[in-house]
This record gives C-alpha cells, sequence and structure tokens, in this order.
C-alpha cells in the first residue's frame, strides 16, 4: 500500500494543500488533471525532489517523506526520460541496480524477462543517440523497473508519439503490468490511455482532488459537471427534478420544457422534488430508432421526435447531432460507422429517438 496525507506544497507560484491519495500494491493509478495543475511537481515531491511543506508518505508500513530521494525505493520517469547518453542499452537498464550495489546476478532473470517483455534484445548495444522515440521509452521503462522499487512514477509516459508507436507501447506496457504487477502512479492528461491501462484514477483540478475511483466509475459516473467537463463529456444538462414515480422507483427531470424519466440506481446521490441536478447522457447509448419497427418497453420511457442537424465522420464512427422538434435541446449521439449507414441517415432528416437507461447518470 502506498499513502500520501496532506501532502503541501508551496513552490514559487505554486500552492497545493492537503494532497491525500492511497494506491494498493499492484495497482496502476492515474493521476488526471489540466496541464499546468501540479501533477508533476506532486511526483517529483513523492520522490524526494523537492521537499513539502507538510504531509506524509507511506510504502507499505514506512515513513519516507524524510528519507533523501536515493532511500525511497522509488523509481521515476520523467517526461525528458533523462537517458545517460554515454551509456549503451544494457548499461541504461542495469544503472539502477549497480548504483544500489546489488548483485547483478541476483537480478539476471528478472531483467531478461523485462527485455524480453519490452522487445529490447536487439537494442542493448546502442546507444540512446541511435534509438527511436518508441525506443527510448521502452528503455527507459526498464530502467526504472529493473530495481525493482516499491512504487514506479510515470510522468506522460506516451507523450510524443506517433499513433502507431503510442499503441504499440500501451500494449507493451498493459502486458508488462500484467506480468510484473509493478505498484504505478501515472500523470497523463490522456483519457484514452488511463481508461485502457488505469486500474483506478484520481481526477485533479484547480489543487484538489475531486474525485477517486475505478475507471468505469470516473468515466461514466462523474461526480460533479466539473470533472465532467474536464473528462470531455459532451450532453450535460442543468435541470431539476419535478416528482418521482413511486411504482419504479424512478424520478421525472424537467430540463428546458421537456421530461425525462430516470431510474433510481442512475441518481449520485439523494433525490427530491425541487432539487437542481445536472443530467448526463452518454452519447454512445443513445439509440436511433428504426421506422415502423416496435420498441423495447425498456426504451419507451425517454422516446423524442426530432431531426438531425449535423454530422461529424470521426473514422472509426459518427457523430451525430440531434434536434427535438420544438428545439427545446439537442445532443450528440456517437454510432458505429455500420449502423451509420443501415440506418441512412442525413443531415435534416426527421428521427425518433430512445435513451436507454444506461445512457443516463444525474449529478447533484
Amino acid at each position: 500500500m502506498i499513502k500520501i496525507e496532506g501532502l503541501t506544497i508551496l513552490l514559487g507560484s505554486f500552492r497545493l494543500k492537503d494532497f491525500s491519495i492511497e494506491i494498493a500494491e499492484g495497482e496502476f493509478h492515474f493521476l488526471l488533471g489540466p496541464t499546468g495543475s501540479g501533477k508533476t511537481l506532486i511526483l517529483e515531491s513523492i520522490i524526494g525532489l523537492h521537499k513539502p511543506k507538510k504531509g506524509k508518505i507511506w510504502i507499505g508500513e514506512k515513513e519516507i517523506q524524510t528519507l533523501p530521494p536515493e532511500r525511497r525505493e522509488i523509481s521515476y520517469v520523467p517526461q525528458d526520460l533523462a537517458l545517460f547518453p554515454h551509456l549503451n542499452v544494457r548499461e541504461n537498464i542495469l544503472y539502477g541496480i549497480k548504483a544500489k550495489n546489488h548483485s547483478l546476478k541476483t537480478y539476471e532473470e528478472y531483467v531478461g524477462s523485462l527485455i524480453q517483455v519490452m522487445k529490447v534484445g536487439h537494442l542493448l548495444e546502442r546507444y540512446p543517440a541511435n534509438l527511436s522515440g518508441g525506443e527510448k521509452k521502452r528503455v527507459a521503462l526498464l530502467r526504472a523497473l529493473a530495481p525493482k522499487p516499491k512504487l514506479l512514477l510515470l510522468d506522460e509516459p506516451l507523450s510524443g508519439l506517433d499513433p502507431s508507436i503510442k499503441f504499440e507501447i500501451q500494449q507493451l506496457l498493459k502486458t508488462l503490468h500484467a506480468s510484473f504487477h509493478p505498484t504505478v502512479l501515472c500523470v497523463s492528461h490522456d483519457f484514452e490511455e488511463a481508461y485502457l491501462l488505469g486500474d483506478k484514477m484520481t481526477i485533479f483540478i484547480d489543487g484538489k482532488v475531486e474525485q477517486v475511483g475505478k475507471r468505469d466509475d470516473v468515466f461514466l459516473k462523474p461526480r460533479s459537471q466539473k470533472v465532467a467537463q474536464f473528462l470531455g463529456l459532451k450532453n450535460l444538462y442543468r435541470g431539476k427534478v419535478l416528482s418521482k414515480e413511486d411504482f419504479d422507483q424512478r424520478w421525472i427531470l424537467g430540463i428546458n420544457g421537456l421530461r425525462f424519466s430516470v431510474p433510481g440506481s442512475a441518481c449520485q446521490d439523494q433525490m427530491e422534488a425541487g432539487k437542481e441536478v445536472d443530467l448526463y447522457i452518454r452519447p454512445e447509448e443513445v439509440m436511433i430508432l428504426r421506422e415502423g419497427k416496435s420498441v423495447k418497453e425498456s426504451l419507451k420511457k425517454n422516446i423524442f421526435e426530432g431531426k438531425i442537424s449535423d454530422i461529424a465522420d470521426r473514422g472509426r464512427h459518427h457523430t451525430i447531432l440531434f434536434q427535438d422538434k420544438e428545439e427545446k435541446i439537442f445532443f450528440e449521439i456517437s454510432i458505429p460507422n455500420y449502423a451509420f449507414r443501415n440506418l441512412d441517415l442525413s443531415i435534416g432528416k426527421s428521427v425518433k429517438v430512445a435513451l436507454r437507461d444506461e445512457s443516463l447518470w444525474v449529478m447533484s
């Protein structure tokens, strides 16, 4: 267990107060926040490059915030990777083990497995100047993992890579974590990367932890409009609770003169009539109904008539902008390409849409 409690950092104009986080052993934890929010400074303070004003850091039962960096058993991969240019790949990888005066023989099998998983065996005699960006990333990760740290800190590990190389490193990281189970705290603003690799995540905005949870809980059930907006989620609406349908535990929300029926399971907190709330509609869970086809009973609670006001081809899917017939609301719908073709959609076409219960989430 890694535990950070009440970390307070004052450095120049930057102020961070009472930052706390817990990371289970073997967990891949993401710290997500806007650029310039101080995420890198948090990592540098954890490893011991900056002295916090106050706060405590535990690795297991051991309190480490007063220890020098070399005694904290933490490895750090910065954005610039910081490979040693005068050492070849093999020497870079083994550097941490030698620096701690550990026996290379003891680590031989483990390091060999790392090299195999990260596919750098053919690079061992090369120097950093002769490596591609993706190869440098792999070597930096290997050098950090070789001495078996209690905690691995990653700062934007996939930044600056071409899409194809980025995907390759993502898959290697996933395999690496599944094979060796290092405890990782990764700073990023890449949501796709966090969703693919992360077990849990912390959303950090304006110097404050806004939400902590498993990836699906964070992305599908944001705790506030601020979190939802940071995650780039669309279809956010301010409304009011109108009434409760006691017979099936649903709530009726009023938004811009329209009524939405929401199950109690899709509500973040306790609901009551008159309460103002934020409704989030997940674009990928909205259905465009086929003309003349029967509609399931479960979809009849929220059906709206309107037209398509815009279409955007996103490559792997299409984004449809729907506007109701009374022009009181519009929202985005995300559909795969095959469904787009089958529905024969075009701008201006009249359609009916149904909101699955899975598409709805209400925040207080």
